[in-house]
């Protein structure tokens, strides 16, 4: 009777196990289904839109177009951008329960990108301190396409195929690399200066060129840095 009763319980126990993981499979289907598509949507309007917003952006310089028509496709741009920056904090949750990873950096470069068209263009094109005669039109288009090959460069390394099965840790931290590239490229890029210090990426350039070191005297570096503060979000991700 008892082995019978045994034998009840560990049947039934079986059938709740296979159902539970049955039903966890299927909330981790939908899960990765639904991050995949946040994931293509965050990308496609934080950079493939703004891509498009650029060369609105261009056109309307290069055209000598009316202050009203270049501020409203400042406006477009900033707004495809700040989409690509809520897209990422949106999934934020998702690379920490997928990966153990997060995407604070990827929405913080949009925050980067998006202040950059609110503040040092449209609002000083507003208040007048960005004038839009025409020796001042030919170096916002400099900057400008400046912007733009990078949002084509970042694009080009995050299509959707190139994410195909990719996980979270591997996006993060290929968007390390490239951010970190785009702005030691261009050093004198005012956007890409407060981004460079922000994110410590000449300390990121050191240490990819640390094979150039002695391992002691990388080693005492790293600490050295970390001692007076000056290693920051990147450099500390990096060598920890």
């Amino acid at each position: 009777m008892k082995k019978n009763i045994a034998i009840i319980v560990l049947t039934v126990g079986l059938i709740i196990s296979l159902f539970l993981n049955y039903q966890l499979k299927g909330y981790k289907e939908v899960q990765q289904r639904d991050y995949n598509l946040k994931l293509n949507h965050g990308l496609q309007i934080g950079l493939k839109q703004s891509i498009e917003n650029v060369d609105y952006v261009l056109k309307s310089l290069q055209n000598n177009s009316s202050k009203e028509t270049v501020l409203y496709t400042l406006g477009n741009l900033a707004v495809s951008l700040k989409v690509g920056e809520e897209a990422f904090i949106f999934l934020n949750a998702d690379f920490q329960e997928l990966g153990s990873s997060s995407s604070n950096l990827i929405y913080s470069v949009f925050r980067d990108f998006y202040g950059y068209v609110r503040a040092d263009l449209s609002d000083d094109i507003v208040s007048n301190q960005q004038s839009l005669e025409q020796d001042s039109r030919s170096q916002l288009v400099k900057d400008i396409e400046i912007l733009k090959k990078d949002l084509e460069y970042i694009d080009s390394q995050f299509n959707e195929q190139a994410l195909k099965d990719r996980s979270p840790e591997w996006i993060e931290d290929k968007w390390k690399e490239l951010i970190a590239e785009i702005v030691n490229r261009n050093p004198n890029f005012k956007l890409y200066e407060r981004m460079k210090l922000k994110y410590n990426f000449e300390y990121y350039k050191l240490i990819n060129e640390g094979a150039a070191f002695e391992p002691g005297l990388l080693l005492f570096l790293i600490f050295t840095l970390r001692k007076w503060n000056i290693v920051g979000y990147i450099g500390y991700d990096l060598v920890l």
